[in-house]
């Protein structure tokens, strides 16, 4: 009897704890769900609030004339975008097409930002540029309308967010959805925003021109052509078997893509581009051994390597030892004008143990290396110098080309020196004596 009492005992408190157990997991679990539902809440309305302050700032962005007061007028419009797009990110929106919203307002802040980083009383705003903001002022007012009505919707039906993130989590097509619907038409009318309103400039298709390796040269290469390419470039003899394929569809652009054995047991692969089989990435995976050779060696080894394989414009610009191994930048030198060009680079790896190359990197240097003509700056180095902070020592100088903030190249006096106990590269614009860049080194 006293057994039998026991165990219904411990049958009894045992029930208890998971029945409590079960209880304590049921209301964390509401908990969680209550807060992540407010917290969709929240960052909905948000984004209802803040598209009507979009719309009101560009408003008042029109009305100005001044150049001192666009630009802050200009960099709130760039706020707030950054606000919406940060709520957008926080709904379960991910599930539904609405990335075309988000490279509206996208598009919305870089122009904003773009124009508003400029000197406005020197550079005010063109015709073209007001009348970008005078679209985008009537755009916001439609944006704003539809969301508005989703807005309406959602307390007229007292919407759930975490009932609509289930619907979406299926994968099934909803239909009838008012909420969704709303939204997908939002998605669709930005998109021909967009279209309408931010045409591709020719910088801009410039930049996709040099992403997508369009202004390369040369005759598209057979599987058979591409393997002969790898070989000539990894040093390889007939007798090592080259595994080749082809990148897939939807690539920026068409390239082979190697991968081998050598004889020694060690793992390396390749990529070529499809047009001209111009090498965009080598790495031979081995152990590195002792090391027998100089940073200044490896420089000379890689500079023999780069022009062997016709990379002849390029000069040293920065080295480094790791692991047994120089990590070696490369950049293009034009000639005569002694112009370094920051952006066209390439990156060699050299085991320091036999001078071996190891890796490859030439896909900045591809993509950005198209012809340039190459004009005189207007301000000497010294009037150059003179635009620098009054404490700031010169050591080196030279001309460069770099891409600003806009995305435009420019001809600049690059300037390192030291300011303080710190050095720096200071990018001084040749044509007007802007300050484009500074690094500390």
């Amino acid at each position: 009897m006293m057994k039998r009492t026991i165990l219904l005992s411990v049958l009894f408190v045992g029930l208890f704890a998971a029945v409590s157990w079960g209880a304590y997991q049921k209301t964390e679990k509401d908990t969680l769900k209550s807060h992540m539902e407010n917290e969709y809440q929240r960052s909905f309305h948000e984004i209802s609030y803040q598209m009507d302050l979009l719309h009101d700032q560009i408003g008042s962005s029109l009305a100005m004339n001044a150049g001192r007061n666009l630009t802050p007028a200009l960099t709130e419009v760039w706020r707030l975008t950054s606000l919406i797009h940060s709520d957008i990110g926080r709904l379960p929106l991910g599930m539904l097409p609405f990335n075309e919203m988000e490279g509206f307002l996208n598009q919305i802040g870089n122009f904003s930002y773009q124009t508003a980083v400029r000197d406005l009383e020197s550079k005010p705003l063109s015709k073209d540029e007001y009348a970008k903001l005078e679209t985008l002022y009537s755009q916001s007012a439609d944006l704003q309308n539809e969301l508005r009505d989703i807005q309406s919707k959602v307390l007229a039906d007292n919407v759930e967010w975490m009932d609509l993130e289930g619907l979406l989590a299926t994968g099934d097509e909803i239909k009838n959805n008012s909420v969704i619907d709303g939204f997908k038409k939002m998605d669709n009318t930005a998109k021909g925003y967009a279209v309408e309103t931010f045409v591709k400039t020719d910088q801009e298709t410039a930049d996709q021109r040099r992403k997508q390796l369009t202004h390369l040269k040369g005759d598209d290469l057979t599987e058979e052509q591409a393997v002969k390419k790898v070989r000539e470039f990894a040093g390889l003899d007939e007798k090592v078997k080259i595994n080749i394929s082809k990148s897939l569809d939807g690539s920026d652009y068409p390239f082979y893509s190697a991968d081998w054995q050598t004889a020694d047991g060690h793992s390396a692969n390749m990529d070529l581009t499809q047009k001209g089989g111009y090498p965009l990435f080598y790495l031979l995976n081995r152990d590195i051994g002792n090391e027998k050779l100089s940073l200044y060696d490896a420089g000379e080894k890689g500079a023999a390597f780069l022009k062997k394989h016709g990379f002849d414009d390029v000069i040293l610009e920065n080295s480094r030892q790791n692991d047994g191994m120089a990590m070696l930048t490369f950049i293009r030198l034009i000639e005569p004008q002694q112009v370094y060009v920051n952006s066209d680079s390439i990156h060699v790896k050299i085991a320091l143990d036999t001078g071996e190359v190891v890796g490859f990197l030439g896909v900045d240097y591809l993509q950005n290396g198209e012809e340039r003509e190459v004009g005189e700056p207007a301000l000497s180095e010294s009037e150059a110098i003179e635009m620098l902070h009054s404490n700031f020592k010169v050591e080196e100088s030279r001309l460069a080309i770099i891409r600003n903030e806009m995305g435009d190249e420019v001809l600049c006096r690059e300037f390192i020196g030291t300011l303080g106990e710190d050095t720096y590269r200071i990018f001084i614009n040749g044509q007007d004596g802007q300050e484009e860049k500074v690094e500390k080194l």
